[in-house]
């Protein structure tokens, strides 16, 4: 299994990484393989390592509020080995690979509205997909619980950033099970429009 240690290597960090040091690889790699801002084959599969890797640093930290564990410290967060999808709860793992679709990806730029302004419509929003389960205004990062008929539970990932002098929102989507949750664009489509 994969531990912190090998969450920091997927940020391209060492075990000395400051949480501000973690945040600005993050969405430095996020911006630089989202497959919104490349053509890159594979760039769906690394964007998913990438925010499960910052998931786990996120869970090991308490979102930045006490330093990372030491290397090898018993009852580490794993993360997924590099070129492994990310493991949904345990509660819900897999026993087969993902199905098509089951993850995905895609990012909007919501134009020059200030970040914090866009993050606190998008919390607003998010009634409009599903339930907020998960809020960090540090980070201006949410997790929304999307329950859709005919599809797998699915949570909805969405990190508002600055892209330029326009303001983005990267949004992953993953299934809760073995079975593909709802498409990806649907779920993005009908929470922008409630922005």
């Amino acid at each position: 299994m994969v531990e912190v240690a090998d969450a920091l290597a997927a940020l391209r960090l060492g075990p000395g990484a400051t949480w501000s040091e973690v945040r600005a690889s993050y969405r430095s790699l996020l911006r630089a393989n989202h497959p919104d801002l490349t053509d890159e084959p594979g760039a769906a599969d690394r964007t998913a390592r990438l925010t499960a890797a910052y998931a786990v640093l996120q869970k090991a930290t308490g979102n930045g509020r006490r330093a990372l564990p030491p290397p090898g410290a018993a009852g580490q967060v794993r993360a997924p080995r590099p070129g492994q999808a990310p493991r949904p709860p345990a509660t819900a793992r897999r026993t087969a690979p993902p199905a098509a679709g089951e993850t995905g990806a895609t990012g909007a730029v919501v134009g020059r509205r200030e970040p914090p302004e866009v993050f606190r419509r998008l919390r607003s929003a998010a009634g409009a997909v599903g339930n907020l389960s998960g809020v960090d205004p540090e980070s201006l990062t949410l997790q929304i619980l999307v329950e859709v008929p005919g599809a797998a539970p699915a949570q909805l990932l969405a990190e508002v950033s600055r892209r330029g002098e326009d303001t983005a929102i990267a949004f992953t989507l993953e299934s809760l099970t073995a079975a593909p949750g709802p498409p990806i664009e649907a779920v993005v489509k009908r929470l922008l429009a409630a922005l």
